[in-house]
């Protein structure tokens, strides 16, 4: 309705064709020009100039006014209903997109914070497997190098123990000790398996049918045990000796051997006699290996002895030795703090005290407190 309303009062002003002066043409006042101009119409109307001129300043301004209004674009550009109603269209059809822009908007937002949520469980999960593995390999070094601390701590020990046993002069006197008892041991049961076949081939010498109601049959193993029981007695009292430090020589040696080659040669003589005096020498073998070798045996183990007991004695000299000097220090510091006095039987540069002093706050015998007071007066003598 407006822009009917518009167009009939524009094609009334005359549009876009029309102009001021058709306008002014179709006002109420039709005036000729020349008679409006006219000073002396005016006058001779008794019409008032004022009025006119007033008049005319409106006319001119509403010409103006319209002339611009006219020249406006907005008055071209105004709608009809048809345009209108397609406007209302596009409008509608533009909401329509929007809300399936927005729509498939929230669709993937919602889908790339489904996907946001996944990759973020996912991180989640490698986190934690990571966190497990590594904990799981950090706990498995961890009881590894627990493990590795453990057998070096374990070594280090033994290697105390063996440098103890090495250095010490004890440890060293018990490994031998411990080393000889066992050769000895291990030599003698040797020998008596070495005896005991050769007792029963004595046996089968005295009773060949193997008639136990014989007396021989028993009474040659109890003469093959003693000689067995006998030497096994002697190699017992040469690894005491040793195992005491004590080296035998000269004439004990000899008598020793007198008495061991006698015990084997009986042996021999009652195991192979036979095969000797029919000159068998098969049987010979048979019969007579065994004292042979229990005499190798024993001829090892002399050796054996002999070689422990020196190593004993030096050992044992060694540690009486520290010992006297061990208590000599003692002493000396025992005399400096008062609880020690020199003895008064002392000779010029002598200072230690007596044996008796020594023996009774040591607890120790008069010999070995002579050797510590003879250290202690050693140790009191300037050098040089």
């Amino acid at each position: 309705m407006a822009s009917s309303t518009n167009g009939s009062v524009a094609a009334s002003n005359g549009g876009p064709s029309g102009s001021p002066a058709n306008y002014i043409r179709g006002l109420d006042d039709t005036a000729p020009m020349d008679r409006v101009d006219d000073p002396r119409f005016d006058e001779e109307q008794g019409v008032d100039p004022r009025a006119v001129v007033k008049a005319l300043t409106t006319r001119v301004e509403v010409a103006k006014d319209l002339a611009r209004l006219e020249s406006d674009e907005d008055l071209f550009r105004h709608l009809d209903p048809d345009e209108i109603d397609e406007e209302r269209e596009v409008l509608r059809l533009e909401r329509a997109k929007n809300r399936e822009l927005r729509t498939w908007q929230a669709e993937r937002d919602l889908k790339r914070g489904k996907r946001k949520i996944k990759r973020a469980q996912r991180r989640a999960r490698r986190e934690e497997l990571r966190a497990t593995v590594t904990g799981w390999v950090d706990r498995r070094f961890r009881r590894r190098d627990e493990r590795d601390v453990a057998s070096d701590a374990r070594w280090h020990r033994r290697a105390q123990r063996v440098r103890a046993r090495l250095t010490s002069t004890d440890a060293r006197i018990a490994a031998q000790i411990r080393s000889a008892t066992r050769w000895s041991n291990t030599l003698i049961a040797l020998m008596f398996g070495g005896l005991l076949y050769t007792g029963f081939v004595v046996q089968k010498n005295f009773v060949p049918s193997g008639d136990k109601t014989d007396p021989l049959f028993w009474l040659s193993l109890t003469l093959e045990a003693l000689a067995s029981v006998a030497l096994m007695a002697l190699m017992r009292f040469d690894a005491r000796a040793a195992l005491a430090g004590i080296t035998r020589a000269g004439s004990a040696v000899w008598q020793g051997w007198l008495v061991k080659a006698g015990l084997l040669l009986a042996s021999l003589a009652a195991a192979s006699g036979p095969a000797i005096k029919d000159l068998d020498l098969g049987d010979m073998v048979r019969t007579g290996w065994a004292p042979v070798l229990v005499a190798a045996v024993l001829l090892i183990h002399d050796r054996i002895s002999r070689g422990d007991a020196q190593v004993l004695a030096t050992l044992m000299a060694t540690a009486d030795e520290e010992r006297v000097d061990h208590l000599a220090a003692v002493a000396v510091i025992a005399m400096q703090q008062g609880m020690l006095e020199p003895s008064r039987a002392n000779k010029d540069g002598e200072t230690a005290p007596s044996a008796s002093q020594l023996a009774t706050f040591f607890r120790i015998s008069k010999p070995d407190a002579m050797a510590v007071r003879d250290k202690i007066n050693l140790s009191a003598q300037p050098t040089g």
